[in-house]
């Protein structure tokens, strides 16, 4: 006797093919086209899934969809030379120019002028300060995870940056950003990022602590790259008096002040940064409430009686315990956006915590939006 097979229940049925077409779902995922999971590597986890992918005819310089997305970055596959290259969709049209300039067979300088010609005439809007770039490479010759932030026409002392080239650095796993071309239209500030599976392999520099360190100008400046080092100004503020008092007069626009044992602090940036800052500690030693304090600074601001945060400007800070980022950079871009600059906004805390954590955007379309940089496998990094 031929034993009898029961009936799957409805929902049963309907379970089973959910799952079935989960699985295929994810397999699919699994068997992506290999040239569109190489275009998204440079990109942070947060947004590849909805990023565009498209390459340039080679002959006419006509872009050529390959996967449509609907966020605010766009991708090209990985060129001959060892490149892969993701940009914001907010300079699509410059780009899209260049490769129709530059397929009619015009010079670097002949595309050039064509594009300056049109970011006069309205026709192209010019990079906006602060957009953000993607790059990943091949071999360990060159820094092989770099995002890079465009800021056309800026030069490093209003905006407190490093120059010194830290290539050699981040060859080895373990640079830190520096400002390139400063003053002129391609300006821009490199971002070697170390510790993760795409970056430069090299080893993680051995901790320094930097509580034993006692001397308060040493101290202060810990969080600087060397070429800042020796030019910033170190001063402190005496709460009870709300007054600066200089320690070293330096020769730069950075100014640093030493370790805050309230906060576990030590920070630098522009001279002008710590005006706001000073302000607002002379009104809180003043009597005035942490609300009315904020408020009459921002009103200052908004008057023109003290300076506001420049656009693109950098600040370092420095944290001595492992609960916290330990070396964090932080890029002011005040009132923008991620989609205008095309800038991942998810949290990157867990990781950089674990020494690979990469930069991301906090309080976008605020006055205190800005570009969280943490540092990785450095001597003062988290690890």
């Amino acid at each position: 006797m031929s034993a009898r097979i029961p009936k799957c229940p409805k929902a049963l049925t309907l379970l089973l093919g959910v799952v079935m077409l989960a699985a295929c779902g994810q397999s699919a995922s699994q068997n992506q086209d290999p040239v569109i999971s190489e275009a998204l590597r440079p990109l942070p986890e947060d947004l590849r899934a909805d990023a565009t992918v498209y390459r340039y005819n080679a002959d006419s310089g006509e872009r050529e969809i390959l996967r449509e997305g609907d966020n605010h970055v766009e991708c090209e596959p990985r060129s001959d030379d060892g490149f892969t290259w993701c940009y914001p969709t907010s300079t699509a049209a410059r780009r899209d120019l260049r490769a129709r300039l530059v397929a009619e067979g015009l010079s670097s300088e002949e595309v050039a002028e064509r594009i300056t010609a049109a970011e006069m005439d309205g026709s192209v809007a010019p990079s906006p300060i602060g957009s953000m770039m993607y790059r990943t490479y091949d071999e360990g010759d060159r820094i092989q995870y770099l995002w890079v932030v465009v800021l056309p026409d800026q030069v490093a002392s209003d905006l407190a940056m490093p120059t010194g080239s830290q290539r050699d650095q981040s060859l080895a796993g373990q640079g830190t950003p520096w400002m390139m071309r400063e003053g002129t239209s391609g300006a821009h500030l490199m971002i070697p990022i170390n510790g993760t599976e795409f970056s430069n392999t090299g080893s993680t520099a051995p901790l320094i602590d930097a509580k034993t360190i006692t001397d308060p100008v040493t101290q202060a400046t810990l969080p600087l790259p060397d070429d800042l080092k020796n030019v910033a100004t170190v001063s402190t503020f005496d709460a009870s008096t709300g007054q600066r008092v200089v320690l070293r007069e330096g020769t730069s626009t950075v100014e640093c002040r030493p370790h805050d044992p309230e906060s576990g602090f030590t920070r630098c940036y522009h001279q002008d940064g710590w005006v706001s800052r000073d302000m607002n500690a002379r009104l809180l030693a003043e009597g005035y409430s942490e609300d009315d304090a904020s408020a009459s600074v921002a009103k200052a601001v908004e008057d023109g009686a003290i300076p506001s945060t420049p656009m693109g400007s950098l600040g370092y800070r420095l944290y001595g315990e492992d609960d916290r980022i330990r070396l964090l950079w932080v890029l002011r871009v005040p009132g923008a956006t991620a989609t205008e600059l095309g800038m991942p906004t998810e949290s990157q805390r867990d990781n950089a915590l674990a020494g690979r954590g990469t930069p991301w955007m906090m309080n976008e379309g605020t006055a205190g939006a800005h570009l969280m940089i943490p540092i990785n496998s450095t001597e003062l990094s988290n690890r």
